[in-house]
């Protein structure tokens, strides 16, 4: 059964949907690990702090079925269809891993472009998952954190 890793963050309401987000999540999937939740502040636009998670869940949908249901509990808690990148957000559900997975799902990367980009979604991905291999870099997530550490402010 492939293991997945979503990150979830929210900034409108961000405790209350967050725990909504895992409680709609775990009854599509079998929790395997989750990160602490970590406080950043908005990236690309003045806001409120955003709550960030990363999870890991075991499932037997296809990539394409996982990433439908992620958009159907965003949907299911509010989230609003947005143009803007960076905005508020009831709550952002991104599929960072499937498996060993390398290509395009309904017309988004996995892996996530995003892992190594921003500090909310790679810390905690390493916090939980240190000796997984990237499958595209075949690194693993902690050699990634540590040469990306300092280049996050």
């Amino acid at each position: 059964m492939p293991k997945i890793y979503l990150s979830l963050g929210s900034n409108i309401k961000p405790e209350e949907n967050l725990n909504k987000a895992k409680e709609l999540l775990n009854q599509e999937y079998q929790s395997e690990k989750e990160s602490k939740i970590y406080k950043t502040k908005s990236e690309g636009f003045e806001g409120e702090d955003f709550l960030n998670q990363v999870i890991c869940l075991l499932t037997e949908d296809s990539p394409d079925r996982v990433v439908a249901t992620l958009k159907d509990i965003e949907k299911k808690i509010g989230r609003k269809d947005r143009t803007e990148k960076f905005s508020d957000r009831e709550i952002d559900i991104d599929l960072l891993l499937y498996g060993n997975y390398v290509g395009k799902v309904l017309g988004k990367d996995i892996p996530h472009k995003d892992i190594d980009l921003y500090r909310f979604v790679l810390e905690p991905l390493a916090e939980i998952a240190p000796d997984l291999i990237h499958p595209k870099y075949q690194e693993k997530i902690s050699e990634i954190w540590q040469k990306k550490l300092n280049s996050f402010t």
